[in-house]
């Protein structure tokens, strides 16, 4: 019932909302640290050719995506280095400014995503109790 693709990409979205308010707060802690270049996290959204799943309706029992069958599609993430510019003389590249809205946007889109989360059990709840 949670494999769908409502809940997969609701679950790794937020995985990943969490692991970019990690590096974030990491870039933040570094904030004062020589030679530290902040890093940056993109999300994309992938298509994977082989899935693992063994039941899955567009693959076959070895994981390989059956002909005339959509690719399963999975969200990623890619965190990358700045490593060219410089914000202070000690090679510092930390914009607290930028880190500090970037941190509020993800915060933003996980309590988004939780929130979603959430109706979805209620219509799951209230599907069921109609039974």
């Amino acid at each position: 019932m949670f494999q769908n693709t409502s809940f997969r990409f609701l679950e790794q979205g937020l995985d990943m909302t969490w692991q970019k308010q990690r590096v974030i707060n990491q870039n933040i802690a570094n904030d004062s640290t020589p030679g530290y270049k902040a890093k940056t996290v993109e999300f994309k959204v992938l298509l994977d050719k082989k899935c693992k799943c063994k039941y899955h309706p567009y693959y076959d029992e070895s994981g390989n995506l059956m002909d005339n069958s959509r690719p399963q599609m999975r969200l990623g993430m890619e965190v990358t280095t700045e490593p060219d510019t410089n914000q202070t003389l000690d090679g510092n590249n930390v914009d607290i400014e930028k880190e500090a809205l970037a941190l509020a946007d993800a915060q933003i889109q996980h309590s988004m995503l939780t929130e979603k989360i959430v109706k979805e059990f209620e219509m799951i709840k209230t599907a069921l109790s109609k039974t």
